[in-house]
This record gives C-alpha cells, structure tokens and sequence, in this order.
C-alpha cells in the first residue's frame, strides 16, 4: 500500500569464538571434542599434519582417527552451509557424544528469532519449541543436520531427529566428575589447558583403540595439530 514501508525481514550475521571456558559446558562424557581455528592461516596445514598423523597411527581410538582423517572433508563441506546463511564463526567445536553421534557446535551472538528466521529460510528448516528452549528441524531434507538453539548463543548441529535429546546432553549433562582417578580433570577442563593451535582436542576412554594402544593410554588423551605436527599426549 502506499506509505506503507514493510519491516525488514530479521537476519543474522555472526562471526564469533566459543566463548568462555569450555570446562563450565562441555559434557563430561563425550568422547571426543576438537576446538577448530577457523581463522587461523596455519589452518590448512595444520589439517595436513593430523591427516598425515593419524594415517600414520599415533594410538588414537579408531573412530575418532576415522573421523579426524576426514576433518578437511567435513570442513569444506560445512562451512559453504554457514556462510549461505551469514555465519562465519571463528571457532568450530566438533563433538562425539557417549553413542559417536557427531555434533557441530558454534556460537551466533544474535537475537535469537532472528538467527532461527534466517537458519530456516537458509537452510529449509522448521523452529519448534520445546518445553525448555527450541530446535530447528529439517523440513525438505536439503539440510544435512538438525539444530538445536543452546544457552549463551550457542547451536549445535546435530544428526536429524535427535536435536532435542543432544540439546538436553549438552546443556545439562556437564559438569560431572572428571574421568580417572577422584579430582582428575574434566575433558572440558583438558581442553582449557592445552595451549593455542589451530587444531586441539581431547579424546575419553579407552574403547575402540588401535590393538597396539589398548590398554596403554590415560582416560583423557590430548591433540593439537599445527604446521609443525600433530602433537598427541604433549609429543610430536
């Protein structure tokens, strides 16, 4: 009608770290959980190196090299999706829960319906609340994942049809007792200590490792991963 100016449609446009230390959010059972620099420019290299590593055997638990080795992979398939929808994050957290579902996790500092209006016009989605937050549901199947909207601006991308039991996992299944011997650290906490890289990690448990590691390694490993090499345990 004339005179009548309609109201810009909600968008988001995000570019933002994890924010805070891990060891207050992160699940004390996960299984593995990888901080990536996104804007890092030892980036690709530091993804050649883990390759390299992990093709090599470093000891690692064989899902968690299977999923590492295919980390450059994963990352350019993911991150076109992100930026089709304004997000850039400069950090990317990548989870494995208790059962090895694989979750993405990002922070949008943004009005929350403004970031679920733009994720499902981006990417097919459709918002449902739940009674404790919202997740955002695959709605024509051209969106690989499911999101779940999380506390201090954070979303998970997780398998479809499972978003709001990883949201319940990761909001509310931390912080618990550290694996190990009583006071021993948190993987959350682990996390926090390793010292920068572009590729970091921790990894839980002694399950699925390679037949000449069983046995042999603490319940809580570390990784990092540079150009310089991949550093498991604090050793290149």
């Amino acid at each position: 009608m004339p005179g009548v100016t309609e109201a810009p449609a909600p968008s988001c446009t995000a570019s933002d770290d994890l924010g805070g230390a891990l060891e207050a959010w992160l699940p004390a059972d996960l299984r593995l959980a990888v901080v990536i620099d996104l804007g890092s420019p030892e980036l690709p290299a530091a993804i050649t190196q883990l390759q390299a590593g992990v093709q090599a055997g470093r000891g690692l638990p064989v899902v968690a090299s299977l999923g590492l080795g295919q980390l450059g992979l994963q990352l350019g398939l993911l991150r076109p999706q992100l930026i089709s929808a304004g997000l850039q994050p400069r950090e990317l957290l990548l989870l494995h829960d208790r059962a090895g579902a694989v979750i993405w996790v990002l922070r949008a500092r943004c009005d929350l319906a403004a970031l679920q209006a733009t994720l499902a016009e981006a990417w097919s989605l459709r918002v449902r609340p739940l009674s404790e937050g919202s997740v955002a549901e695959a709605a024509g199947g051209r969106f690989a994942f499911d999101v779940a909207f999380l506390s201090s601006d954070r979303i998970a991308l997780t398998p479809p049809g499972v978003a709001p039991q990883l949201r319940r996992w990761l909001e509310h299944g931390a912080p618990a007792p550290g694996l190990g011997a009583p006071g021993a650290a948190s993987p959350g906490a682990v996390l926090d200590s390793l010292g920068p890289a572009p590729i970091r990690g921790v990894l839980t448990g002694r399950s699925l490792q390679t037949e000449v590691a069983a046995g042999a390694q603490p319940l809580v490993r570390t990784l990092r991963a540079s150009a310089a090499g991949l550093e498991v345990d604090g050793a290149l």
